[in-house]
């Protein structure tokens, strides 16, 4: 069997940094493994996203698989082939690497690596974007990895998660879209609402706007500037601009990088909006308007939009 790897870029260890344990990122709440996932709906389309995202719980590290069917684990008595492995990402923190191969017909084939230095408690972001000849693997918001298919990405199945590991989120995001994006709110962003976006900046940036409309009105824009590393928030109402508010919480002034992947979710408190960042608080914007008349949004930039949803 041919190696799978075709290319492989460096990685330097992220920066932590701490995130949020409540109910708006959702962190309060983890669930085990083994996890073992059928795929809802059609079969993947071009551009999605398999997100999985946890925290270590031991020194042994965990395996994020693609399946092509749900017999991934033999018992001690069984005999007989597994489903193909169209994707294996194993890490292994003794090593400080994650390994990358897949198991087609019982075969393996030749396993490639990255450097990644995880340890026992750290928390972990892996992302595997899918197209019809290649996977893109992203580790901490970082490509690392381009790996080929050996088979139709239409094969796969099922998503398989096991070691020692707990998980916040395993989910499949987005496909290709255009831009800018622009949908109605279903029931309108009222208080309690959360809006999704998860993307990738592309490699020479420029900005990036979120922009919530009331009809004609604008009661909330969130504009991010890749050149001056400034995030704004701002309203329009009436015909008249309120001015941008540029303060933020903790120590990162502009937590987005070029050719990054990133995860911003916007909710909807009684008073006010509080924006997150990668699940790290970074900025409120007090209310212009009740947030019940919010019933539209667009979004625009120099991105590759994963996915956008509203809870």
């Amino acid at each position: 069997m041919a190696s799978i790897f075709r290319r492989l870029l460096s990685i330097r260890k992220p920066k932590k940094v701490l995130t949020r344990k409540d109910s708006i990122t959702g962190r309060n709440h983890t669930f085990e493994v083994p996890y073992l996932s059928r795929l809802d709906g059609n079969q993947l389309q071009t551009g999605q996203s398999l997100i999985a995202r946890g925290y270590i719980t031991g020194s042994e590290g965990f395996i994020v698989n693609l399946t092509s069917g749900p017999n991934v684990e033999l018992d001690d008595d069984e005999t007989g082939q597994l489903d193909d492995r169209l994707l294996a990402l194993r890490v292994d923190l003794s090593k400080g690497k994650v390994f990358l191969n897949a198991c087609i017909n019982g075969q393996w084939g030749k396993e490639a690596f990255v450097k990644q230095s995880y340890k026992e408690g750290d928390e972990f972001d892996i992302r595997i974007r899918c197209f019809e000849q290649h996977f893109e693997i992203y580790v901490e918001h970082k490509l690392i990895a381009n790996f080929k298919h050996y088979v139709p990405m239409s094969n796969i199945s099922h998503i398989y998660v096991t070691g020692d590991v707990r998980l916040y989120a395993v989910s499949w995001e987005g496909k290709l879209y255009n831009m800018p994006y622009t949908a109605d709110i279903p029931g309108n962003f009222y208080v309690g609402r959360k809006l999704f976006v998860s993307a990738i900046a592309d490699k020479k940036p420029k900005d990036l706007s979120i922009d919530f409309f009331a009809g004609e009105d604008v009661p909330f824009r969130l504009n991010a500037s890749f050149i001056q590393k400034k995030i704004q928030r701002s309203s329009e109402i009436s015909g008249t601009k309120s001015t941008p508010e540029t303060t933020f919480e903790g120590k990162n002034k502009f937590p987005l990088k070029a050719k990054r992947s990133f995860d911003i979710l916007i909710y909807a408190s009684d008073d006010k909006f509080l924006v997150f960042i990668n699940d790290v608080l970074y900025c409120t914007f007090d209310h212009r308007m009740p947030a019940a008349k919010i019933e539209r949004l667009q979004i625009n930039g120099d991105i590759q939009l994963i996915g956008v949803h509203i809870k």
